[in-house]
């Protein structure tokens, strides 16, 4: 009876352990496959010490760089059926902030002014054409807004996609608040997690890039699915409040050309606080505009074949109307 026993808890300690060591091999193999697999495009730049992912593609043309920055979680290859639509006709780039996309990872704190700081010496290092057209979805909001407050004579033109704002974890209903509270600090839990493959193994960051088909899908995917990227996406989630604060000191673009998209497939409970921070938005301008994209979702406004179109087409109008006040 004492061997059974043995043998019984040998099994309850052991199998956990022996499913994390399969599960940490199986992530270790796919993410070598997916980098040979899925190579990146453009090229990595340093800034600061860290060496930065940018691509970049389109006519060069003598207008402004369209320059698009990714939501916190989210990466560079997410903006693809925007950027390749764009890139018909303008000069446009995207990029991965420290250590999220193909990033590399500096260790150091992280937040939207850091973002904006970084993006102002990528931009110069890199030959994108001043003043900048910026488009920015989610967190990404919050790093053009603040981009645009500090270097307003390089920016031209801001185009916010379903847009993070800086109250949100104050003003939304109390269930909401403590939804977002737990979106930020389930990316440091996240990163843990890809240490045992199971992430991918159940594809748990597919809502991430929701919207994406094909190549594009699975190339987000396979670095959605790394131990690094969750890594820099915590480090931004970490820099929220600072972020926040910051954000909250951008008060007028003033007659900046300015264009608010919103998703309008959030839960009844929270719609109506988002789209009255949405409209506030659109008001930082006295040429700003408001549009609801009936039918989207927070990811699918910026990357499905359905809603990506209307993306590019507000980006296209900023460009023009910010092209004619040159």
């Amino acid at each position: 009876m004492k061997r059974i026993a043995v043998l019984i808890v040998a099994i309850i300690v052991g199998l956990p352990v022996l499913v994390v060591l399969i599960g940490g091999i199986y992530q270790l193999a796919s993410a070598a496959l997916d980098r040979s697999t899925y190579p990146m495009a453009g090229e990595l730049v340093e800034i600061d010490g860290v060496k930065l992912h940018v691509h970049c593609g389109g006519q060069q043309n003598e207008g402004s760089t369209i320059v698009l920055l990714t939501g916190m979680g989210s990466l560079s290859s997410a903006w693809t059926p925007v950027m390749n639509d764009l890139a018909s006709t303008h000069h446009v780039c995207t990029y991965d902030r420290d250590g999220t996309g193909w990033s590399e990872d500096s260790g150091k704190p992280r937040d939207a002014v850091l973002a904006a700081t970084r993006l102002h010496q990528l931009a110069a290092k890199t030959g994108m054409r001043a003043p900048y057209i910026l488009a920015g979805h989610s967190y990404g909001g919050v790093v053009a807004r603040i981009f645009a407050d500090t270097y307003s004579a390089e920016t031209a033109g801001v185009v916010l996609v379903d847009s993070a704002h800086q109250d949100m974890d104050q003003r939304f209903p109390p269930q909401a608040r403590e939804e977002f509270a737990n979106l930020l600090s389930s990316f440091g839990v996240v990163e843990k997690l890809h240490y045992t493959g199971l992430p991918r193994a159940f594809a748990l960051m597919a809502p991430a890039v929701d919207g994406l088909e094909g190549k594009e899908l699975m190339a987000s995917m396979s670095r959605l699915n790394t131990v690094e990227h969750m890594r820099g996406s915590a480090a931004e989630a970490d820099g929220w409040g600072t972020s926040a604060v910051r954000a909250r000191r951008v008060t007028s673009f003033g007659d900046m050309p300015l264009h608010v998209l919103v998703a309008s497939d959030w839960p009844d409970f929270m719609l109506p606080n988002w789209l009255e921070m949405q409209r506030e938005l659109a008001s930082l301008s006295t040429n700003g505009t408001f549009e609801v994209v009936e039918g989207a979702n927070h990811s699918q406004i910026a990357m499905d074949r359905r809603y990506a179109p209307r993306v590019s087409v507000a980006i296209r109008g900023v460009a023009a109307q910010a092209a004619n006040n040159n």
